[in-house]
Order: C-alpha cells, then structure tokens, then sequence
C-alpha cells in the first residue's frame, strides 16, 4: 500500500520548489479556461433564453437580460460547445505536462500549457473512446462506471509521457497499472474532499493554490504505482526518446500480472 501522506507532503515541496511557479501556472490555465467557458455561456445563451421563455423560468430570463449572448441556430451552438470541450481537454493535457516536467525538476515555460496540441488528435481520440467505455460500464449501474473511471485513470498520463504509442496502448497500460490499486486512488480522492469544498466556497480562487498540490499528488500516484508495477514508458535511453513497454506495443512476450 502507497504511503498518502508522504506522498502529500512530497507533492506539496515539489509545487512549492517549482522553477515556474505553479501558482501562475495554474493561474493562466484557469483564466484560459474561464474565457472558453464565457464563450460557451455567451454561444448558447440564445438557447437558453429559449428554454426559460418555453418552460416560464423568470430567474434564468432576468439573469439572461443582463448577459450579452448571441442567438445561434441549436446546430452551431452544439458545435461551438463541442470544440471548446475538446479545447478545454487539450490544454488540461498541457497542464498535466508541466506537473510531469516540474516533478523532474525541469525548468517549464507557460507556453508548455499548449503543448498538448502537438498531439491534439490522440488526446482527443483518448478523451472519446474512455468517454464511451466508461458510458457503456455505467449502463450497468453507477459503480460500474466510476470503477472504470478509476481504471483508465493514467491512460491521459501514458500518453503524455509518451505521445508515440497509440490510444489503446495507453489504455491498456493504465488498466494494467491500476489493477489493484483503484481503491487506494478512491480514497485519495476522499481526503481532498475538504479542499474541493473550500474551492466552492471561494468561488474556485482557492483553486489556485490547490490544484497543482492535488494534480502533483495524482502523478506521484501514477510514478509510484508505475513503479510498483514495473508496467509503463521506461526512462529515455541513449537516443533521447521514451520507449513503450514490450507488453503492450504488440511484442510477443506475454503480460505477467505479477511482474
């Protein structure tokens, strides 16, 4: 079982040691993500003007007489809150690079936060896929879904260490690394409940210094499991490059759950 509270405590030096800060960092991001979410309201306000006329909702039709908003056809505004989703998912996977490089002590500029561009595709391929997994397990029942939640927890961490292997893989690779250790991942969650309602409370501010502690805490999780299981993207080699592991980039040696 991983140690949670030294896992913490390294979290919190790592973040506070940070070559860029990670306080601005997260900044920018969240900023960045409050101007998508301002265009997503301002796109579909149109539409919600017409919900609140059709079902007689005065609080929503008072509050929408002071927001400016365009009033696009339903196709356009499913299509505009689409991208920015998508948008929003791809810059998240640039935050995530900058945590993995500020745990390696690397020096990491604002501008990685749209790193997660160079492979925008297959984060984006990533992101539906689990999106469709996780929908399906939770047909079954609630819990269903949120154990696959927790199953495909680092397949987005895989890929951001190695962007060269594919979806699956990555996919895979998390399955595999989370095999036994789902209920541990749940019960982080559970201590930073405390936090997350501080955050509300603060109208998200707070968030600012929270969230690079809690996302710096998540791939700690993921380096020590990965670790533990010996299953992941090993360090580079001499070529300067992340190299797949055999068991699952289609080689023939057999995966051994108790490797």
């Amino acid at each position: 079982m991983l140690d949670r509270v030294q896992l913490k405590l390294e979290a919190k030096a790592i973040t506070k040691n940070a070559r860029v800060s990670a306080y601005l960092f997260t900044l920018l991001y969240l900023v960045i993500i409050l101007v998508l979410e301002g265009l997503d309201w301002l796109a579909s306000g149109g539409i919600m003007a017409e919900y609140a006329y059709l079902y007689g909702d005065l609080e929503i039709m008072e509050a929408l007489q002071y927001v400016p908003r365009l009033s696009l056809p339903p196709l356009a505004v499913t299509f505009v809150s689409i991208v920015i989703s998508l948008v929003s998912a791809v810059l998240g996977t640039g935050y995530i690079l900058y945590t993995m490089n500020v745990r390696k002590g690397l020096e990491t500029p604002y501008a990685t936060l749209f790193d997660g561009f160079l492979f925008a595709g297959k984060v984006i391929l990533l992101q539906i896929v689990m999106g469709i997994f996780i929908f399906l397990w939770s047909m079954l029942l609630i819990i269903p879904g949120i154990v696959a939640g927790y199953r495909y927890r680092f397949a987005l961490y895989n890929l951001c260490e190695n962007p060269k292997i594919g979806v699956m893989e990555a996919i895979n690779m998390s399955k595999a690394q989370t095999r036994g250790h789902k209920w541990e991942l749940f019960v982080l969650d559970l201590s930073f409940i405390g936090w997350s309602i501080l955050c509300s409370l603060t109208l998200g501010i707070l968030s600012i210094w929270i969230m690079p502690y809690m996302q710096q805490t998540d791939i700690g999780y993921f380096e020590a499991i990965k670790r533990m299981s010996g299953i992941g993207s090993h360090e580079p080699e001499d070529d300067g490059q992340f190299h797949s592991d055999d068991r699952f980039d289609g080689g023939s040696a057999p995966y051994d759950p108790e490797r």
